[in-house]
């Protein structure tokens, strides 16, 4: 019944940079996180594991299953993000990774799995694929609920996972930002109504107890009707995504918490092109993403041990 802050490293290049690296994971530490998580082209980077536990910060591990990354620098030049279409080969790239992330003591992988064109019995097949990885590996496996992927809208998940007890163990890493654009609305919660009416989506109770059921772990990112990221979580225009995107954060972190589970919960606001430019200025942002992230970071810390509380009451 604790709460672990995750700290991102999308967005954050100096990390990359050997002279840079210690005051960037000082910065980490200081601000309250106990985890990192960064993609395989970064852990691999001479003296990052080590300078990690000198930290004591833990790392979860990023993959993307089919993704080409060998011999990718730091500098991304090279990276293909999804490169093959068969369930097999996402498993074994799934396999890969997983195995590389057990060996470098990673507490977890967070996968971007799988394809969004599959049928529900090609993702089937290859979650079942992954909770054997899982097993024989003794490594945590989230998929995370991401465009593109597997779990990619709110109704996809349901019918992939619901009344699928060889699936009960299947773990997500909720993202509900990515729903928000692809349902072009915020749902379910009464911040919604104004512009949905005040049905509260009838769908939504059945998804977020799935949600409650294989969510271990929370990717704290305020997306909108229009995008996966708002420019600014703090900005009063986008009070009612705040709003929404907290309740669902808080149904998923009272469950974890009604189970004993650790709570980690990761700001993930990241840069372009999720996080808007000013047009012109060579990608210049329109706000500073560490700050929106200790922003939500904050909003987290703040309301967690309120939520905590009302469980266990």
């Amino acid at each position: 019944m604790s709460l672990k802050l995750c700290k991102t490293m999308w967005g954050v290049p100096d990390v990359a940079i050997k002279e840079k690296r210690k005051a960037i994971l000082k910065r980490v530490v200081d601000a309250g996180f106990k985890a990192v998580e960064m993609h395989a082209v970064y852990w691999r980077l001479d003296g990052l594991l080590d300078d990690l536990k000198e930290a004591n910060l833990e790392l979860v591990a990023q993959a993307h299953t089919s993704s080409v990354v060998d011999g990718v620098g730091a500098d991304m030049n090279g990276f293909k993000y999804m490169s093959k279409w068969e369930v097999k080969d996402h498993l074994e790239s799934l396999k890969a990774t997983a195995t590389e992330a057990k060996k470098v003591g990673a507490i977890a992988v967070n996968s971007h799995s799988g394809v969004d064109g599959w049928s529900i019995e090609q993702a089937r097949e290859f979650l079942r694929g992954a909770l054997v990885i899982e097993k024989e590996l003794g490594i945590e496996i989230f998929h995370e609920t991401h465009r593109r992927r597997l779990f990619w809208n709110p109704f996809q998940t349901r019918d992939i996972l619901a009344g699928q007890e060889d699936l009960a163990d299947v773990k997500l890493n909720a993202d509900i930002s990515h729903w928000v654009v692809c349902l072009e609305r915020t749902f379910g919660h009464e911040s919604s109504f104004g512009e949905n009416g005040d049905l509260a989506d009838p769908w939504f109770k059945e998804v977020m107890d799935l949600l409650k059921k294989h969510c271990c772990m929370i990717h704290a990112r305020v997306g909108y009707a229009e995008g996966p990221q708002v420019p600014d979580p703090a900005a009063p225009e986008y009070k009612n995504e705040l709003k929404a995107h907290m309740f669902y954060w808080e149904q998923i972190a009272k469950a974890q918490i009604a189970k004993g589970r650790v709570s980690i919960i990761e700001p993930e606001h990241g840069p372009w092109p999720y996080q808007q430019s000013v047009p012109n200025t060579d990608m210049a942002p329109t706000h500073d993403i560490w700050e929106a992230n200790d922003f939500v970071k904050e909003q987290i810390r703040e309301a967690y041990p309120k939520w905590a509380a009302e469980v266990t009451k």
